[in-house]
């Protein structure tokens, strides 16, 4: 820009945009609020009559602070917000609070089974009883397996009513 345009410029915020400067006894512009400069002449500014900065003046600072920068960012994230619905409408993606829900509800009915175990320990001593180590070792195979049944069709249980609670909040509700 040359200092005649920058003079017309600053002329110009000055009158319209109250910019802060400093005058000497003749009126002229002697000092001004370069910070001050800069923003308003970005805010109000036309930027098809800027000059394109050269590599070495452009800063390797933070992204603009512009009005365009803003509405990319913001295009960009509704973008990636309706892409993720998209994506958990099509079963892709499971929200957090819905995970976290089932990890619980799962591990719950586990530790139901598994505190099932003492009530075996009759049924273990007889079988240490009747047949020694052996015995024992085939006893807890037993039970090992039917915790493992247990905690199958309980599992089996909750993905059946969860499904049963997202068909029902899937259907529209009649007026």
């Amino acid at each position: 820009m040359s200092k005649q345009a920058v003079s017309k410029k600053v002329k110009e915020l000055v009158e319209k945009h109250g910019l802060s400067v400093e005058r000497d006894a003749q009126g002229r512009v002697v000092a001004l609020n370069v910070a001050e400069y800069d923003h308003l002449r970005g805010r109000y500014g036309d930027p098809s009559k800027a000059q394109a900065p050269r590599q070495a003046d452009v800063p390797q600072t933070a992204p603009s602070e512009s009005y365009d920068e803003a509405l990319r960012q913001k295009t960009w994230h509704e973008a990636e917000r309706r892409r993720l619905e998209v994506e958990e409408l099509k079963g892709k993606l499971v929200r957090v609070d819905e995970v976290e829900h089932a990890v619980a509800e799962s591990g719950a009915a586990i530790a139901r089974i598994i505190d099932r175990l003492p009530a075996a320990a009759d049924d273990l001593a007889a079988a240490v009883a009747r047949e020694g180590t052996h015995g024992l070792r085939v006893a807890l195979k037993g039970l090992a397996n039917g915790m493992r049944e247990s905690i199958a069709n309980e599992l089996d249980k909750l993905v059946v009513s969860r499904r049963r609670e997202d068909e029902t909040e899937a259907e529209p509700v009649e007026p």
